[in-house]
C-alpha cells in the first residue's frame, strides 16, 4: 500500500493509462493512476474494478493467438510506433489485390456481456471493422483527427477514443454467443475493395473483458492477465466528516455505466453511511443510513451523462439534497440522522467494503462539515 495525500492506495498490480506526454505509461503497484486526454489536458484519477484481458498476445498479431483467414491478408510485425511510444505496433495489410475481405481472427471462450477493444491508426486505409461471429459488428473511421463510429449492428454498443498521435481505441460491447472476433480492413463501409499489396492499418493493444466498459489497457502474452481493483481509502477520519450535517462533493469525468453499480464516494462506519452512487438501473443517488436505518436513498436517471460532472450531496435531518452541474436534481425532506453513529472512514470511488468501484475518472473531491445552502451547493457544482 502507498499514500496518496491523506488516502491509502492498494492495488497489487501495474496499471497503464495515457500520460501527459501523449503516450501510455505505467503506474506501479499501489500508485494512484492519473490519466490525461490526448491533447495533454488533465482527465483525472482513474478508479476501476478488477478486470481480466482474455485476449492473449495483445500486441503480437503474428502469434499463435491470432489467425489470418482466406489468404487475403498479412501482418507485418513492429511496423510503427504504438501508443506506448515504442516500435511494437503491427500492421494488418492486404496480401494480394483481390477485392474480398481481409480478416484477422481471434477465438475466445467467454459468454455474456463482453467488451472488445483495439488501438488502431490509419495507414493507406482508414476504416476498421470489428465483427463478432458474423452477427454483431461495428465499423470505425480512424482518419487522423476525425475518428468516428460509422455504424454498429446486432445489439452492439460502439465507441471510439482519441489517444493521440493518430491512434484511436475502437471499442465494441455486445453479448457474446459464439467463438470468434474478426478484425477486418475496410474501404469506406464495404468489405469488397481494390487494395494494393501492403495497404492496411496499424493495430496494437487488443483487449477482451467481461462487462460494458473498456477498462485501462492490460498487456498479455501467452495467457490472460488480471489487473486488480483500485482500493482508495482513508480511515480514522472522523474529524474531517460532518457528523450531524455536511456536504460531499465530487467532480468526475463520467464513463458509460448502464447496468453497473458504481460508488463515487462512501463515508461510513459499521451500520452508518453517507454516499453518492450510481445504481444498476442508471440512477445517480444520495444515500444516508443511520445505525442500519435508511434516512434517504433516492435520485434521478444518469443514463444521459457524459464528460465532466460536478455532483454534491448535502445532508441534514429532514433536509437532503442532491445537486448536479449547478442544479438541484433530487431532494428529500423526511429522514432522521439522530441515530447516526460516529462516521470514521472515507472510501473514494468505491463502497465501504472495497468493491463497486466507480469505473471513471475522479477530478476533485471535498467534504464540508456543514450542509451547504442551496445557493452554495449550486455555485459549487456549476460547470
Amino acid at each position: 500500500m502507498a499514500q496518496f495525500g491523506d488516502f491509502t492506495v492498494d492495488r497489487n498490480s501495474t496499471k497503464y493509462v495515457l500520460g501527459s506526454g501523449g503516450t501510455i505509461i505505467s503506474y506501479a503497484t499501489d500508485e494512484p493512476a492519473f490519466e490525461f486526454n490526448a491533447d495533454g489536458s488533465y482527465k483525472g484519477l482513474l478508479v476501476e474494478p478488477a478486470a481480466t484481458n482474455l485476449a492473449t498476445y495483445s500486441d503480437d498479431f503474428n502469434s499463435v493467438g491470432w489467425s489470418l483467414l482466406d489468404g487475403n491478408s498479412q501482418v507485418t510485425s513492429d511496423a510503427a510506433v504504438s501508443p506506448d511510444g515504442t516500435t511494437n505496433a503491427d500492421k494488418l495489410e492486404a496480401s494480394n489485390t483481390s477485392s474480398v475481405q481481409k480478416i484477422l481472427r481471434k477465438t475466445y471462450s467467454s459468454s455474456g456481456e463482453n467488451t472488445f477493444s483495439i488501438y488502431a491508426k490509419a495507414a493507406e486505409l482508414s476504416y476498421l471493422h470489428i465483427d463478432f461471429s458474423d452477427i454483431r459488428s461495428a465499423i470505425f473511421d480512424i482518419t487522423a483527427g476525425s475518428g468516428s463510429v460509422v455504424s454498429s449492428t446486432g445489439s452492439t454498443y460502439a465507441s471510439i477514443e482519441d489517444v493521440g498521435n493518430g491512434w484511436y481505441r475502437c471499442i465494441v460491447t455486445t453479448t457474446l454467443n459464439s467463438t470468434f472476433i474478426d478484425v477486418q480492413l475496410y474501404n469506406g463501409t464495404t468489405i469488397t475493395f481494390s487494395a494494393s499489396i501492403g495497404d492496411g492499418v496499424y493495430i496494437w493493444g487488443a483487449q477482451l473483458e467481461a462487462g460494458p466498459i473498456a477498462t485501462s489497457y492490460i498487456p498479455t502474452t501467452t495467457a490472460s492477465v488480471t489487473r486488480v481493483k483500485d482500493d482508495i481509502t482513508q480511515t480514522s477520519a472522523s474529524s474531517l466528516i460532518g457528523q450531524t450535517e455536511g456536504t460531499l462533493y465530487l467532480e468526475v469525468d463520467w464513463r458509460y455505466a448502464t447496468g453497473t453499480f458504481q460508488f463515487l464516494i462512501d463515508v461510513n462506519s459499521t451500520g452508518n453511511q453517507i454516499a453518492i452512487y450510481n445504481d444498476n438501473s442508471a440512477l445517480i443517488k444520495m444515500r444516508a443510513v443511520a445505525n442500519l436505518v435508511s434516512a434517504t436513498d433516492q435520485g434521478v436517471s444518469s443514463s444521459g451523462y457524459s464528460g465532466i460532472q460536478k455532483i454534491a450531496f448535502a445532508y441534514k435531518t429532514d433536509d437532503f439534497e442532491l445537486y448536479r452541474n449547478g442544479s438541484s436534481i433530487s431532494s428529500d425532506t423526511s429522514g432522521s440522522l439522530a441515530a447516526l453513529g460516529t462516521v470514521t472512514d472515507i472510501d473514494l470511488g468505491q463502497q465501504g467494503n472495497q468493491n463497486l468501484q466507480a469505473n471513471m475518472w475522479i477530478r476533485a473531491v471535498a467534504l464540508y462539515p456543514k450542509r451547504l445552502s442551496d445557493a452554495e451547493a449550486q455555485a459549487l457544482t456549476t460547470l
